[in-house]
């Protein structure tokens, strides 16, 4: 029976993995689409567009030429343009012979479909599970906060400072703080601890302490602030090991909160900026990486992306309704980066051209893409290798 159980789980797991991979060619194939919906409007020839990669499955040859692939290995696709990487190619249609700002924005529609997709994905995240503020679903007469909070408060913050996921200032994290600052060591004698309530745990015995806290609350459209309290735990050195919402331990159905579902017209408004906000603490790790902050083996290459959507995924749909707008504006943001081999680095060499009105050799463009390449791929195979090592 083990053995059936176990073969059943690494194809449970396997229909995760695939789930993953669909993702992420979802993701490239978006990326795609965008740089070949510009080059159509702006008449550039496009000689194929291929989903996947390696031999091909299915061709299909349109009257103009232009060929619809379904090739090998689906991890990603691309699109190719007549006289891209080529020197030498006078055609009108071809990439090279195109005005500077055409292939610009034929470079840039990559990225922009990405970060459409992100706001797509943000909306259907926001609607459907929400994901950074709190609403109370139900409080207790119980409760330590019975008729302070009410059942559909939204908790935007606490003592003042404002929900942020873009700096990871979570409901939790925020009263984390707060308990750390004011409520680290108890502040009464010993004899008086020993009187608080107490619970037991693994054979320990903890204290509990009744504290103030400030809940910001938006309650019938009015932002408030309102006086509310929390236990903080201690043990029997009076040392601060946590805290709780609840009055008592042993009592779980009290107190009640969940992430807040954004409305239908709330999460068209949210969108957005939800998922400029994405961008803008992708650049904020980005800048901690550069500056030794965070560690090489915070990143991970494909095989860790495709492992992390089917972990998440198996734990919970919700989570795969999270990464979906991680994903897309993660690619929208590093393809505008300036590196070799990403649309970045091809948008400099146009924006130098139009700058000098000659363009750089292609030849040197292409030795240095192809060197920023085998770096590239080489960078890519050993975070993933890290993320399996370490």
């Amino acid at each position: 029976m083990t053995n059936l159980l176990s073969v059943s789980t690494v194809f449970t797991y396997i229909g995760y993995i695939i789930v993953a991979i669909l993702v992420l060619l979802l993701m490239v194939l978006i990326h795609e689409l965008g740089h070949y919906t510009a080059g159509k409007i702006l008449k550039f020839k496009i000689n194929e567009f291929s989903v996947g990669f390696g031999p091909k499955i299915i061709q299909k040859t349109k009257k103009d030429g232009e060929k619809i692939s379904l090739r090998a290995f689906p991890l990603g696709g691309y699109c190719a343009f007549e006289g891209e990487d080529e020197e030498g190619n006078f055609s009108p249609s071809a990439f090279n012979n195109q005005k500077p700002w055409k292939r610009l924005i034929v470079l840039f529609f990559g990225a922009f479909f990405n970060f459409l997709s992100g706001i797509i994905f943000s909306f259907i995240l926001l609607i459907s599970t929400g994901y950074d503020l709190v609403e109370v679903q139900s409080v207790g007469a119980s409760s330590i906060n019975y008729e302070v909070l009410q059942t559909s408060d939204v908790i935007i913050g606490i003592d003042n400072c404002e929900i942020d996921f873009v700096h990871d200032d979570f409901m939790n994290s925020l009263i984390t703080d707060k308990v750390n600052r004011s409520y680290s060591r108890y502040l009464g004698s010993n004899d008086e601890l020993l009187q608080e309530q107490t619970f037991t745990q693994d054979g320990e015995t903890y204290y509990m302490d009744l504290n103030s806290l400030i809940f910001n609350v938006r309650r019938d459209g009015e932002i408030m602030a309102v006086d509310g309290y929390i236990n903080v735990i201690y043990n029997a050195d009076g040392e601060c090991v946590g805290w709780s919402l609840l009055s008592n331990e042993e009592i779980d159905d009290e107190f009640i909160i969940g992430n807040y579902k954004y409305s239908f017209v709330e999460s068209l408004k949210e969108a957005i900026p939800f998922t400029c906000k994405w961008a803008w603490k992708i650049l904020i790790i980005l800048g901690q990486l550069l500056t030794g902050q965070l560690s090489i083996t915070s990143l991970g290459g494909p095989v860790t992306t495709i492992n992390m959507i089917a972990t998440y995924t198996q734990m919970s749909f919700s989570y795969l309704l999270l990464l979906l707008p991680l994903i897309a504006v993660n690619l929208a943001v590093f393809n505008l980066l300036p590196i070799p081999a990403l649309d970045g680095f091809q948008m400099i060499f146009v924006l130098i051209e139009w700058i000098r009105k000659k363009p750089v050799k292609r030849t040197v463009v292409n030795a240095i893409n192809n060197i920023g390449l085998i770096v590239l791929l080489g960078f890519v195979i050993l975070v993933d290798v890290l993320q399996f090592v370490l």
